[in-house]
């Protein structure tokens, strides 16, 4: 064999080589840049899997307790192009199952039937563990109800009145508020009762005859309430030591 055939067929080979390498890269599937169009300090969120179809973004100011009607329960994937941990919810108001995204990755739902197009809320926050509270909401001098633990769940903030029998701020509520948890953000200690009128005691199942009184939460004390108590609460009133409970 000549020289010049050797290098003719050491051409041809080269040639193919890359002519499969080529056709290699055209192959890819066609979601292979999937989220790229994610922009940087954002969560996107997208109706289709692989970050397809239609796409909501939203900054790490923008924590979004509830979607409106034309985006909840529509998110199927995500990408998290921000330097914060993303939580995402099923429910509204950080409530129900949650997932989290480390800052730059992206997840799916559409394979997981629980997070699969349920997803109605999320927020952005500095660690993972602030996605599994939600106490944050809770504005200053208040006392704050959940309807789930951790702070999470529908919130009730309560701007107190006066009971007229005892002269001690507090609220009265029925059954729609029913807390697990709270936050006393005031500067007075929290008694709560299980009757609307700021007196009752609760039994121990386990033992009948144990009666508690009030519910006591300190001030500046944030808790998930438990059994006995919790999503028993009917009222409660503010009090500068805990001997003032009913």
């Amino acid at each position: 064999m000549t020289i010049k055939k050797i290098i003719t067929l050491r051409g041809s080979l080269i040639a193919a080589a890359l002519a499969l390498l080529c056709s290699t890269f055209l192959a890819l599937p066609a979601n292979a840049q999937a989220f790229d169009d994610c922009p940087a300090g954002q969560l996107c969120l997208y109706s289709a899997s692989g970050g397809a179809g239609t796409k909501r973004t939203f900054a790490v100011q923008d924590n979004g307790q509830r979607y409106d009607a034309s985006w909840d329960n529509a998110t199927l994937s995500a990408k998290n192009n921000t330097t914060y941990w993303a939580c995402v919810y099923v429910d509204t108001d950080y409530g129900g199952l949650l997932q989290t995204i480390k800052p730059g990755n992206s997840d799916e739902y559409g394979n997981d039937s629980r997070f699969a197009g349920t997803i109605s809320s999320h927020k952005l926050v500095p660690s993972r563990a602030h996605c599994f509270t939600g106490y944050e909401r809770c504005p200053d001098n208040r006392v704050c109800t959940f309807t789930e633990p951790a702070g999470r769940g529908a919130m009730t903030v309560h701007i107190p009145a006066t009971d007229p029998a005892t002269r001690n701020y507090g609220n009265a509520y029925g059954a729609e508020v029913a807390p697990a948890s709270v936050w006393n953000r005031t500067r007075r200690h929290l008694c709560f009762y299980p009757t609307e009128k700021f007196t009752g005691t609760w039994s121990d199942p386990a033992t009948p005859a144990t009666k508690y009184g009030a519910y006591v939460v300190l001030k500046g004390d944030s808790t998930t309430v438990p059994s006995p108590f919790a999503r028993t609460f009917r009222s409660h009133e503010l009090v500068n030591g805990t001997s003032e409970c009913q």
